[in-house]
């Protein structure tokens, strides 16, 4: 008994003492992560203030040089340059374009529509080689969130295809930047709300998808006067649009007034074949000539116009199973304006038309149409005079119908083969006084000249009744990569030009043109 006793006297002493080690051990191990939290806290109050440092120095180099400033890498999207919540994108291209035609226009854009020669001028018989890089292109944009429903985007376009009379191809071949567009658009996508202000296309150029405010669905061609049929006007203006559901929406511009009289700067009468040269009443104003002060170049006239250009537009996209639909409608308002006997004369007018693209076959086969008339002349291709006068100054505006349509064959994902058929053209407008003709496409004007060399002028009017181009070429990626793109393309056109018939028929001429171009997209990866 005592034995057992002792045993359990001492069991007892053990366990106690144990007991006391645990717990010192359990008080040693809360030291220890109290001491780790500690260095943690210290930690995070040394990053903190760490963070508070950088920020502060950002905020100094924003406000001394802010376009050295970047947003972080995980903030600003890949190829993009971010600086204070707005995002940088650049586009355009670096371009070398190769013109061969059959008639002579010393020109380097590509078709000229409405000044391929008749057989009277000695151009029309020697052909034309030039190199152009004067479509090269720079573009960007500049976007951010106001707020979580609000957008805003500035977009700004050049290009090298001015020429003040220093630009000549005898040197230095030192051609000028000229504005193509330069706009601001605010959105509101909550609503579908959207504004523009700027110089950007005309609402009734063509879109591929909705309202597009930056870009054109324009034939694909490398011609740098595109295709007869497509409309192709950039000028300021106020536009808005509202999306009324995901795929319909309708807008409405204001944009700015200018009339084309036939002959320019310098209402032109035309020659009759006998009888007396018709004079316009000395009493007329139809443009003035802005004075230098005016930033106007002094050289071009400004038509007289008291109210903007008036167009509304719809667009649908609906998407037709595999199938990708677009279309749209529009319509324009115009007021052309003069000044003769003493009294202010106005003449309303206008214009409609409509565009559709279409894939025939899914990301194989695209089809685009293109149609409208009205008095367009200066949106034209050729481009023709949106009016003429009569004898007394009366506005006979020039009634214009304008088609094309085209194919593009996406044979390979790097490889488009296209081709367009347009054609643009004007209903003659006149008005006799006696036997002395005035007016756009009379009958009683001189045309016996047109087909003899060296001719005179006087005897070859030959006002232009229509253009037509018929065009087949192709584009291929030729390298895409971490440098950019290099494209490049080959081009034939057959263009005709027909006049209207005066005394001694109706001329006709035509230009066989084939282009090669080669373009470096740095920005397109």
């Amino acid at each position: 008994m005592r034995l057992l006793g002792c045993v359990l006297i001492g069991g007892a002493l053990l366990c106690s003492a144990s007991q006391a080690f645990a717990e010192d051990d359990a008080a040693a191990e809360i030291r220890a992560l109290k001491a780790k939290l500690k260095q943690l806290e210290d930690k995070v109050d040394n990053q903190t203030q760490r963070e508070k440092r950088i920020e502060a120095a950002q905020a100094k180099a924003i406000s001394q040089t802010p376009m050295t400033y970047k947003a972080p890498d995980d903030l600003c999207p890949a190829g993009k340059v971010c600086y204070n919540g707005v995002t940088l994108t650049f586009g355009g291209w670096v371009d070398l374009t190769h013109i061969y035609r059959t008639r002579n226009l010393a020109s380097d854009t590509g078709s000229v529509y409405n000044f391929i020669p008749f057989a009277q001028a000695k151009n029309f018989y020697t052909p034309e080689s030039r190199f152009s890089a004067r479509q090269s292109r720079f573009s960007v944009v500049a976007e951010g969130n106001v707020g979580a429903d609000t957008h805003i985007a500035g977009y700004g376009e050049i290009d090298f295809e001015g020429a003040a009379q220093t630009a000549n191809s005898v040197a230095t071949n030192s051609f000028n930047p000229r504005m193509r567009q330069l706009s601001v658009t605010v959105d509101r996508n909550d609503i579908g709300f959207h504004v523009l202000a700027g110089q950007t296309w005309s609402l009734n150029a063509p879109s591929k998808y909705g309202i597009d405010p930056r870009g054109v669905d324009a034939p694909g061609v490398i011609d740098f006067e595109s295709v007869p049929g497509f409309l192709a006007a950039r000028q300021p203006g106020v536009r808005v649009w509202q999306d009324v559901t995901p795929e319909f929406r309708i807008a409405a511009s204001a944009e700015n007034p200018q009339t084309a009289f036939f002959g320019g700067n310098t209402p032109t009468v035309g020659t009759p074949a006998v009888g007396p040269q018709g004079t316009l009443n000395p009493n007329l104003l139809v443009n003035l000539t802005g004075p230098g002060g005016s930033f106007f170049n002094n050289a071009n006239n400004l038509s007289l116009n008291q109210v903007p250009d008036f167009t509304v537009k719809a667009s649908y996209d609906p998407r037709l199973g595999p199938y990708r639909f677009h279309i749209e409608a529009w319509a324009m308002y115009r007021q052309m304006f003069d000044r003769f006997n003493f009294a202010n004369h106005t003449y309303d007018t206008g214009a409609f038309g409509g565009h559709i693209n279409a894939e025939l076959i899914p990301k194989t086969l695209e089809l685009q149409v293109y149609g409208s008339q009205g008095a367009l002349g200066r949106f034209t291709a050729t481009p023709f005079p949106d009016a003429t006068l009569a004898q007394d100054g009366t506005i006979l505006p020039l009634t214009i119908t304008a088609a094309a349509v085209g194919l593009i064959w996406h044979t390979l994902p790097t490889l488009d083969i296209y081709s367009y058929a347009g054609l643009e053209k004007a209903k003659a407008a006149f008005m006799d006084v006696g036997s002395v003709p005035f007016g756009y496409g009379n009958p009683l004007y001189n045309n016996l000249g047109c087909n003899v060399e060296n001719s005179p002028a006087a005897t070859c009017n030959g006002n232009t009744r229509e253009i037509r181009q018929y065009t087949l070429g192709f584009y291929d990626t030729v390298y895409r990569g971490n440098f950019g793109t290099v494209k490049a393309g080959v081009q034939y056109s057959y263009n005709q030009r027909f006049a209207f018939d005066g005394v001694g028929g109706a001329p006709r001429t035509d230009d066989h043109i084939v282009m090669s171009q080669i373009r470096y997209y740095p920005f397109d990866k």
